[in-house]
């Protein structure tokens, strides 16, 4: 299963909507911010958080990499940024008490490699 990993600008917004407050000061001080200063402070912290965000799955699990690409497309003219095409691919590991253990793990997607279990 292919998907696209990526930083989305409309989940950084809806981070600094949700955190920059529309008040300033504190006691006596205490006023509200005006639509423009808010505004402003909103921006300022959209680009913060675009800038702090790790990339997150924005598209569903697709069957092959070609789709991932066309969602790339489109999500970049979105404002998306960092956008990867990863793959769940199985990875052998050993539990406590030496066992193989099969699980599975987003990579990073190359299309020069073998993913399949036992392929180095």
């Amino acid at each position: 299963m292919f998907a696209v990993f990526g930083i989305s600008y409309k989940k950084a917004r809806a981070k600094a909507i949700k955190l920059t407050k529309k008040t300033t000061g504190k006691g006596k001080e205490l006023r509200q911010l005006t639509p423009a200063e808010y505004d402003e402070a909103l921006n300022a912290a959209t680009e913060k958080y675009m800038q702090q965000m790790k990339p997150v799955i924005l598209s569903g699990e697709f069957s092959q990499p070609t789709i991932c690409d066309e969602f790339i497309a489109m999500a970049e003219k979105s404002g998306a940024k960092q956008l990867q095409v990863m793959i769940k691919a199985p990875v052998q590991s050993k539990d406590k008490k030496g066992r193989a253990k099969v699980s599975k793990r987003w990579m990073e997607w190359d299309s020069s490699k073998d993913y399949t279990l036992g392929a180095e």
